[in-house]
């Protein structure tokens, strides 16, 4: 009895651990280079740099070569805006990657989202793409990227005069804990 019993323990661990498998959570901080502009009381004004973080959990799928991942992100952007101005930026993206393992330790990979953000108290959908390189530490479960991202926020009204346009290059470190 006890014997089954021990099998029994073993066989749902073994599942559980499995269904977990591809599970992880990410946190990245980095430099956002902030293009676009807005006019309030007829002054034009564009956005300064700021610092980007964000956080994500996802699911990597063990296909051989291209190993997909899938991930649900949450960014904020808080950028100056000359003149006084202040734009907040906040966003829950869905995003995709294929990576794809070059040597063992460093694996370049692409990607894109899509999702929601909330700019300058207004809601507006936007995307991003990504590129980067993923570093594998060996016999630990993190891998530490640097990346490149592109984000566009579509065009937003708000306390503006005329819709905002807020774009943006984005350099990226992040570390990634694999379950």
């Amino acid at each position: 009895m006890n014997k089954i019993l021990l099998l029994t323990a073993l066989g749902c661990i073994l599942i559980s651990s499995t269904a977990f498998a591809g599970l992880y959570g990410q946190l990245g901080i980095g430099a956002s280079f902030n293009d676009g502009s807005v006019t309030r009381e007829a002054l034009e004004t564009s956005y300064k740099n700021s610092p980007i973080y964000s956080g994500a959990v996802g699911y990597e799928f063990p296909v051989p070569f291209i190993s997909p991942r899938v991930e649900a992100e949450y960014l904020h952007i808080s950028a100056d805006a000359k003149h006084g101005e202040k734009a907040k930026f906040d966003g829950a993206f869905l995003n995709g990657y294929a990576t794809i393992p070059f040597i063992p330790v460093v694996d370049p990979y692409v990607g894109a989202g899509i999702g929601m953000s909330r700019f300058d108290h207004n809601n507006s959908s936007a995307f991003q793409g990504m590129a980067g390189l993923d570093f594998s530490i060996p016999t630990l479960p993190i891998t530490l990227s640097a990346e490149y991202r592109y984000l566009k926020v579509n065009e937003v009204g708000g306390k503006w005069d005329s819709p905002s346009k807020f774009h943006s290059n984005i350099l990226m470190l992040k570390a990634r804990y694999s379950f």
